[in-house]
């Protein structure tokens, strides 16, 4: 009797670590995937419809406040502009956010050689890509968040991973830079 308690004890507890460390070993299957250049690997491990309506969310709240600051409220020509803008801006993202459009990025960066400039750029930004840091970790009980950290130190950005099943997870939402963002 004693030895199935510590045997069920043992298998709880091997369960329920394999399923904390889960979002770690998803993150670097994404990781592997793309230094592999492996687009497939990669979209099966992105939820492109919430990553397409996070991606629209954010550009169309930054699109707007711009327009805003810049037009003002109450300008109709502001309003016309926006909504073409709008249109335009869900069209591309579905274009770029998309299993097919993961393709072609990927391929687009394994096919075409460097040119001269990005070889000699590409030195410096192997430097960069070195010393890039990040910190990763639980956001809630089905949230997986991965900030990167700028060079004051400060969070910039961030790839949110929702749990999918028990111990698979998908990349679900980004959190655009403050730069990319226009903020």
């Amino acid at each position: 009797m004693k030895k199935i308690t510590i045997a069920t004890a043992v298998a709880v507890i091997a369960i329920a670590a394999s399923a904390y460390a889960s979002p770690y070993y998803a993150l670097h299957q994404i990781k592997t995937a793309l230094a592999e250049r492996d687009a497939d690997a990669l979209a099966a491990h992105v939820d492109f419809p919430a990553l397409r309506a996070s991606v629209k969310t954010q550009l169309e709240a930054n699109m707007a406040s711009s327009i805003e600051a810049v037009a003002g409220n109450d300008n109709p020509f502001a309003a016309l502009g926006q909504s073409i803008a709008g249109a335009m801006l869900g069209k591309m993202v579905d274009a770029m956010v998309s299993p097919a459009g993961v393709v072609a990025l990927v391929n687009k960066s394994a096919i075409s050689p460097p040119s001269r400039a990005e070889t000699d750029a590409g030195e410096a930004v192997g430097d960069a890509q070195q010393k890039a840091e990040y910190s990763a970790g639980y956001a809630g009980l089905n949230t997986f968040v991965v900030r990167a950290k700028n060079d004051d130190g400060k969070h910039d950005g961030a790839l949110v991973l929702q749990r999918h099943g028990v111990w698979g997870w998908k990349l679900s939402s980004i959190e655009l830079a403050p730069a990319v963002a226009g903020r």
